[in-house]
């Protein structure tokens, strides 16, 4: 009988750890489910109406210049105080017609500057959170052994708001200046963080010292071009995610034979994707491809290929102009309008026929891209015709219309003769 009952003692002791490892792991599962839904707290898109965020970044705004005009050692000392207490608010937002141009001023003539404009009528004047960034950037980026580890405390932290604020700071700061950043940004890039994304954005921006799209200007880092060979295997799995950061990198290094393997692939999505991300490298291979997708029999891969090839630097460019021409009468309505535009944008006559025809195609059926036809017929020519603005964006059979189709029309033919 005492047997039995250190048996049952046992089972129900058993019993209960089992149930609290069941639970432990639920509940981990639960957790692990619950970061993977979560988003990283990433700059919002805000509006101008929310007068009291407006009046705290205006403040941010003059608090930020007083410290810029401070001497020296009194600047290095604010740099925790800026970062912590003013940037950590200003960088969560942005505005379409405000954060347009955000970068370091210069700090070093910053006491000659113009001071912030006052307020007008109790309202705020400029663009209090474009420039409150812009001083706290170049703070930051004056005084680096004071940032540094602020950043590297936030890219370490279990926070996401802290995690998004350190991200942000080290996508405008350059690798020579802040050497330390590499290696957090690269593991918070290839984890499964819900801040991967934009961590790989500002690892490129960091380590490549250029924004997209690639200018040529940028010199890339060793440790940069070390990421190709771990980028391409998940580019295998998920193209549209990895395209990006890979045409940036592929600016400077060689072709992978995954990638121009993909070239040839059935698989749309793979092909265009593997095409974007090759579409700078200096190989010449990506011109060929170009024009095998010029020829695809999907409409949306002949619309692509011209996107890609009037990105194309002008030597290759002479290779793909002829087929690109044919395309503006493309049996597809968008094929044809993407390459009108296209040529219009570059102000090239040859577009002038082909331009003439969709703007009759699409004021006769009431297409409402007629009127951003009107403009490229307006810049090809460089003059005005006269055509209706349109105030609701539907032609309309109008006299004004007509005439100024009419002159058009007759500019294209002189153009012909």
């Amino acid at each position: 009988m005492a047997h039995f009952a250190v048996r049952s003692a046992r089972l129900a002791v058993g019993l209960r750890r089992w149930a609290f490892a069941s639970l432990l792991f639920a509940l981990l599962l639960f957790a692990s489910a619950a970061a993977a839904a979560q988003k990283c707290p990433s700059p919002t898109l805000s509006d101008f109406e929310d007068r009291q965020v407006a009046s705290r970044e205006y403040d941010f705004w003059i608090e930020v210049d007083h410290i810029a005009r401070m001497p020296d050692r009194q600047r290095a000392a604010q740099i925790p105080h800026v970062y912590r207490d003013i940037f950590s608010d200003l960088h969560k937002r942005w505005y379409a017609l405000d954060n347009w141009m955000i970068y370091p001023i210069r700090l070093d003539e910053y006491h000659k500057s113009k001071p912030p404009a006052p307020r007008v009528n109790g309202g705020v004047a400029g663009y209090p959170n474009m420039y409150a960034q812009g001083i706290a950037l170049a703070l930051f980026v004056g005084y680096p052994k004071q940032t540094q580890p602020l950043i590297l405390q936030d890219l370490r932290s279990a926070d996401l708001e802290a995690i998004s604020r350190g991200i942000y700071v080290a996508g405008r700061v350059q690798e020579s200046a802040f050497p330390d950043l590499f290696d957090d940004l690269k593991r918070i890039s290839f984890s499964d963080s819900p801040c991967a994304d934009e961590a790989l954005q500002s690892l490129q921006s960091y380590s490549l010292r250029f924004t997209y799209p690639v200018s040529g200007t940028g010199v890339p880092s060793g440790r940069a071009l070390g990421l190709v060979p771990l980028l391409v295997p998940r580019f295998q799995k998920q193209p549209e995610r990895y395209a990006r950061a890979l045409r940036a990198l592929l600016h400077f290094a060689p072709a992978p034979k995954e990638l121009l393997a993909d070239l040839d692939s059935k698989d749309a999505t793979l092909r265009r994707n593997a095409l974007f991300a090759l579409a700078d490298n200096k190989e010449p291979i990506a011109a060929r491809y170009i024009l095998a997708m010029a020829a695809d029999r999907d409409p949306k891969m002949r619309a692509w290929s011209l996107q890609l090839g009037f990105e194309k630097r002008r030597s290759d460019f002479t290779l793909l102009k002829p087929t690109f021409a044919k395309l503006m009468q493309d049996p597809d309505f968008d094929v044809r309008l993407a390459a009108t535009e296209n040529f219009a944008s570059r102000q090239d006559p040859i577009c002038a026929a082909p331009l003439l025809g969709l703007l009759k195609e699409t004021y006769r059926t009431g297409k409402a891209e007629f009127f951003t036809l009107t403009g490229s017929a307006d810049y090809v020519a460089n003059e005005k015709f006269g055509f209706d603005s349109g105030a609701e964006r539907v032609p309309t059979q109008n006299p004004r219309n007509d005439a100024a189709l009419g002159r058009y029309a007759n500019w294209v033919r002189l153009m012909e003769h």
